[in-house]
């Protein structure tokens, strides 16, 4: 039996199933699949969905701590599930978990991954990307495809997902992933949507599929089973490095921490990453620092101890100590005479 379809010309970003027809045209009208749904819970899920689109998020200002509710959400004890809408969109967040998405669709638009400037992207249908806590994401698209996101806490599940990859325990590592698209993902997505659809959700059936796609998504290739990382650190995954620390100058910027980011063995990122940029990682994290904080300097009347921390020191004698060491003044002394 054919599903009905109902046409809605005001809702222009709002798509669900395929559009067909003799006489569709380069542009046809979005339209609602009720897949058996009565006329009532189409139209409520239309008003909860279209009102969560407007919530486009301000790309010029500071990331947000938590992804808006664009769609129909399902929480569990370690992470939640949401089927976000087709439609226009704006991201610009930072969360605490680690962050995982799905497209149903091709897709195209501007987005920075880790702090960096807005650059033009092309999404293919099934494509996904998996980044770790405190990973800046920032992007827009005017008909971005209805999409799976996945929002889970990488500690509470780590165990279970080295155990499902029948890989030794402490392996797995917070890491960008991006990949797809791959017929299994592909099938798991496909068989969450459908059943988030539905009017009546089986919580422990839809647990069980979304733990399965987090596992594939953040499987290893085979190249990197054996050792869990990589030997070789490319310049899209470099980009990032340096994007992320560029936006987390406060945080954890060690070595261990950025060759895991990268998922490269600890020894090959530090010589990779000299051999690419001309200096060692800790080096170059120094120099980012003291940048950061001659500008917040000169151009601030915060106090000298907020500056340390704001900036990754451990303190402001630490910061005053590396200055005096690294290039011959105190914080003090650059703030008093507005040494640039």
């Amino acid at each position: 039996m054919t599903p009905k379809r109902f046409h809605f010309p005001a809702l222009q970003y709002l798509t669900f199933g395929r559009i067909s027809g003799a006489g569709a045209k380069a542009r046809p009208q979005p339209s609602l699949d009720l897949d058996g749904q009565s006329w009532n819970d189409a139209v409520e899920r239309l008003e909860i969905w279209g009102s969560a689109m407007k919530q486009d998020m301000n790309l010029d200002a500071p990331p947000r701590g938590e992804l808006p509710n664009w769609g129909k959400r399902v929480h569990f004890d370690n992470f939640f599930v949401e089927l976000v809408p087709a439609g226009k969109r704006a991201f610009n967040v930072r969360l605490a978990d680690t962050f995982a998405s799905i497209s149903f669709g091709a897709d195209e638009g501007r987005s920075s991954l880790a702090g960096d400037r807005l650059r033009r992207y092309d999404r293919r249908p099934h494509e996904y990307i998996v980044t770790p806590p405190n990973f800046p994401l920032r992007g827009a698209s005017d008909a971005a495809p209805e999409v799976l996101a996945l929002v889970f806490r990488f500690d509470d599940i780590k165990l279970k997902v080295e155990a499902a990859l029948q890989i030794p325990k402490d392996t797995l590592e917070p890491r960008v992933i991006i990949g797809g698209p791959k017929p299994f993902t592909t099938e798991l997505a496909q068989r969450i949507r459908r059943h988030m659809l539905m009017h009546d959700v089986s919580t422990d059936y839809l647990e069980a599929l979304c733990f399965l796609l987090i596992v594939e998504m953040i499987r290893l290739p085979p190249q990197q089973r054996k050792s869990a990382r990589s030997s070789k650190l490319n310049d899209n995954v470099l980009r990032l490095v340096l994007n992320y620390i560029d936006a987390n100058i406060d945080a954890d910027l060690s070595l261990e921490a950025l060759a895991g980011l990268s998922g490269v063995l600890t020894h090959q990122f530090a010589r990779a990453f000299k051999n690419k940029v001309g200096e060692p990682p800790h080096h170059y994290v120094l120099n980012c620092r003291i940048k950061a904080a001659r500008k917040l300097l000169n151009t601030t009347a915060h106090p000298i101890a907020d500056i340390a921390y704001a900036t990754g020191f451990s303190s402001q004698s630490h910061m005053t100590t590396t200055f005096k060491r690294e290039i011959g003044v105190t914080p003090a002394q650059l703030r008093s005479e507005n040494i640039l």
